[in-house]
């Protein structure tokens, strides 16, 4: 005895929903991993791991760069202390309480008496306080043999 088939095999494209929904997943992700895509300032600065919390309560806040070669960049390009007083002077004349917050991205092989230099500067400019930018450990690291 022979059957007669009722149904046909379609291979059709796939409907506009399942995309759709697919690209509102990946919008998601791109949204939601923003901070790890897209990242400000000038590529050549390795920031030191750390831990530590964030400034909490300032709107009104700058950020400043610094290479290995202890060179500034403030805004996308680069500046020299004279100009970064300046800058931060007339930035700190305009905001109020609490004040201006400075945020300096040092490279890791930065020494200390340059960092001093510009958080000097920046005082004397009327910055209220002035952070060193970290970034965070992604994994904790283990001594071997453990």
């Amino acid at each position: 005895m022979k059957f007669r088939r009722q149904h046909q095999l379609a291979c059709s494209l796939p409907g506009a929903v399942p995309i759709a929904c697919v690209m509102f997943l990946f919008l998601f992700y791109l949204i939601t991993n923003s901070a790890l895509l897209l990242v400000e300032g000038v590529p050549v600065v390795r920031l030191p791991e750390g831990e530590g919390t964030r400034p909490v309560g300032y709107t009104d806040s700058v950020v400043v760069a610094m290479d290995e070669q202890h060179r500034l960049y403030f805004r996308n390009r680069r500046i020299d202390l004279d100009q970064l007083q300046s800058e931060l002077k007339r930035l700190a004349e305009r905001v109020d309480d609490p004040g201006l917050l400075l945020v300096l991205k040092a490279d890791r092989a930065a020494n200390n008496q340059a960092i001093m230099r510009v958080a000097a500067a920046a005082q004397n400019a009327g910055v209220s306080e002035t952070w060193l930018a970290t970034r965070p450990r992604l994994f904790e690291r283990t001594p071997r043999g453990q």
